[in-house]
């Protein structure tokens, strides 16, 4: 129940926000025009379609067993559940590259679609191939998650402090929202670097992609996207 839950969350919301996610791509990727049309926007949706369920599904079902486990070991509060987050993150991330590397290529015009892409990546650099930027993806993810949590607990507390109750529905949905947005904006440089190694616009570790790109194009340059991505998220 768990993992077709997750899988049919995790599905549904990233395809239905797939035109965003191009956006974002063509906007940090290097060289490739920004170009607004409905072929464009459906550049990569099959494998965000297929494999965003399976990712979905192996986050959530991992994020769920690590619960259990925190609380069978009378474990609870902030520290289990940015935890459990974590281990969710890494657990799909098994899957989650694999998915970003092919999507995030042909999102930028450099394989025409996802059969093609698999074919030449694994021709080109065999299983590795398909988890190039995968340091900076778990760099990303990790503490997103991380930092939407607390932001949210933060949220929830000053929430309560102002109104004298505890926020519900609606309002837990819009904090909820804010916090993601918030630590959105914060781990966009990360992303950033992510896209360039998926892309083949760099190569190296996350801290020399970061200053070869400041020193090439100016530090603004490790926003680009942020406002699709805050959409997104």
């Amino acid at each position: 129940e768990r993992l077709i839950a997750g899988a049919g969350a995790r599905g549904v919301a990233q395809t239905m926000l797939h035109p965003i996610d191009v956006l974002r791509t063509r906007l940090q990727a290097k060289g490739v025009a920004v170009t607004l049309n409905a072929e464009t926007f459906a550049k990569g949706v099959a494998p965000q379609f297929f494999l965003a369920f399976p990712a979905g599904a192996t986050q959530f079902a991992a994020f769920e067993w690590a619960k259990e486990r925190f609380a069978a070991a009378g474990m609870k509060g902030s520290f289990a559940e940015l935890s459990c987050g974590a281990i969710g993150a890494i657990a799909a991330s098994v899957i989650r590259v694999p998915q970003e590397v092919i999507k995030q290529r042909v999102q930028a015009d450099i394989y025409p679609n996802a059969l093609v892409g698999v074919s030449k990546c694994f021709a080109t650099d065999g299983i590795a191939g398909f988890y190039k930027g995968y340091f900076a993806t778990v760099s990303r993810d990790v503490p997103w998650n991380a930092l939407s949590f607390m932001f949210f607990a933060q949220a929830k507390k000053a929430y309560k402090l102002f109104t004298g109750r505890t926020p519900e529905g609606q309002e837990n949905l819009m904090l909820g929202a804010a916090a993601g947005m918030t630590a959105a904006v914060i781990m966009t440089p990360i992303d950033v670097v992510k896209t360039r190694l998926m892309t083949g616009g760099a190569s190296g570790g996350i801290i020399g992609v970061m200053k070869s790109i400041i020193a090439d194009e100016g530090a603004a340059t490790l926003m680009k996207g942020v406002l699709p991505r805050v959409a997104f998220l």
